[in-house]
């Protein structure tokens, strides 16, 4: 297999990682931009109204996502909403209902079609590396890859180097060269020839050269090697996997799934055995090597940190429905309802009314940003007002009563604090505060708002 960039060639004339070789319109194009027209995404993946039911129970409603090519999308919900069948549905390994899965412009299932996990094209990194016990790291990063005589891959018994006289031959080429080269004994009646000291000339028959091209020899050594660099883990090919630590355990379990160069990556909360400090920093480092190879993934996960900071989009579910899907920003900044708001992040959540464009609540008239379905309400209706923490300031007291607020407890987290604020009338809202200005128990301060707030219909 030889890589261009973002787009790697198979010698059988089709694009893995990326369009078929075969120019078919839209299929033998790449996919520039993740949106075009009028606005519409264009889908590297596309789900469209895809239904999985465990016996009447149904897990997955109408559920539709498109993921642009080379991105990142994560799934985000509550343990139970279905981004686990979902991930499994993808990979095959569940048969849905209704609806269509579609990779590259191939349908991998639909009406009447179902592929098998093997054909799909995909690799997939569980929540434990679930490494082969009895394979060496280099034998486990290179388990996926073929080893067949029509692939141009390198064949090594476990535990070998690459290199010698069979280095390249599969299996049964090894066999019949071994055959070749043995010593045979001298035949005066088949005509041998004796050189000078009287050695039968085939006795030492000299190796015939191995005819396939060097370089594809190689390649599923390389590949190893490659992919065993990428992930940090160079040094590492001989150990058994009992002899890595957990995080060096997953790297294997990805560069695994990366080995046969998978049209999409699958993860499946790949990080939440690890401790909170190998977390952050593996999930940063995966990330910045997805994106590197250029892959496409989908990843599944419950942690709102993990999901924002790593993915290019992210999609919240509930209860087996897709409630949102946007970037990172849009999910946070601009959240669909409150329970979407509530999910992924701190909220400050008050009664308010609206009055052409802002919002009488207990911080005040504030700015406010209508969020619900319909046009925006009559003066003189209720909403619930929504803040995120960080968007309260935090100044001296004003003469205005009604910002005046008393710090009356603060949630310590080493950069930053979530500090309690008690207004007039005994209402309580919340602040994030940066550590270096972090009131006093007891200190009287005024509260602005920096961004608009949020206005949602009353439920």
């Amino acid at each position: 297999m030889e890589s261009h960039g973002p787009v790697r060639v198979r010698r059988c004339g089709a694009l893995r990682g990326g369009a078929r070789a075969r120019g078919d319109g839209a299929r033998g194009a790449a996919v520039r931009h993740p949106r075009h027209g009028k606005g519409e995404l264009v889908g590297w993946v596309s789900i469209e109204a895809l239904n999985v039911a465990y016996g009447e129970r149904r897990v997955l409603d109408d559920v539709s996502l498109r993921i642009p090519r080379g991105s990142l999308v994560a799934v985000l919900g509550p343990s139970g909403c279905g981004k686990t069948t979902l991930l499994r549905a993808v990979a095959g390994l569940l048969p849905v209902t209704s609806g269509t899965i579609t990779v590259g412009g191939r349908l991998v299932t639909g009406p009447g079609v179902q592929r098998a996990p093997e054909k799909r094209g995909m690799g997939w990194v569980p929540q434990d590396a679930s490494l082969f016990p009895h394979l060496s790291v280099g034998e486990n990063i290179g388990f996926g890859l073929p080893r067949t005589r029509q692939s141009d891959d390198l064949y090594c018994e476990p535990g070998e180097t690459a290199g010698g006289l069979f280095a390249g031959v599969t299996r049964r080429r090894r066999a019949a060269r071994s055959r070749l080269t043995a010593p045979l004994p001298a035949s005066p009646r088949a005509g041998a020839r004796r050189d000078e000291s009287g050695t039968t000339g085939t006795d030492h028959l000299t190796p015939v050269p191995i005819t396939p091209d060097r370089s594809r020899q190689t390649s599923r050594a390389a590949r190893i090697a490659e992919l065993a660099t990428l992930v940090g883990l160079a040094e590492l090919v001989d150990r058994a996997p009992s002899q890595l630590s957990g995080g060096q355990a997953q790297r294997v379990s990805l560069a695994r799934a990366l080995a046969p160069r998978p049209d999409l990556m699958l993860l499946d909360e790949p990080f939440a055995a690890l401790d909170p400090l190998l977390r952050a920093a593996l999930r940063t480092e995966v990330a910045a090597l997805l994106r590197g190879q250029h892959n496409t993934s989908l990843l599944v996960t419950h942690d709102q940190e993990e999901a924002l900071s790593l993915a290019d989009f992210v999609a919240v579910m509930r209860g087996g429905e897709i409630l949102q899907f946007g970037t990172p920003a849009d999910v946070y900044e601009r959240p669909v309802d409150p329970w979407v708001a509530g999910f992924v992040g701190d909220t400050v959540e008050l009664n308010g009314v609206w009055q052409g464009g802002r919002v009488d609540c207990g911080l005040g008239s504030l700015p406010a940003d209508w969020m619900g379905a319909a046009s925006a309400p009559a003066d003189g209706t209720p909403v619930l007002v929504l803040l995120r923490p960080e968007w309260l300031t935090l100044a001296a007291p004003s003469t205005e009563r009604q910002t005046d607020a008393v710090t009356t407890a603060i949630a310590y987290a080493g950069h930053d604090a979530l500090v309690s604020f008690t207004l007039a009338g005994g209402l309580v809202v919340r602040a994030r505060v940066a550590a270096p200005d972090l009131p006093r128990l007891g200190d009287r301060l005024t509260l602005g708002v920096r961004q608009n707030a949020l206005a949602y219909p009353v439920a």
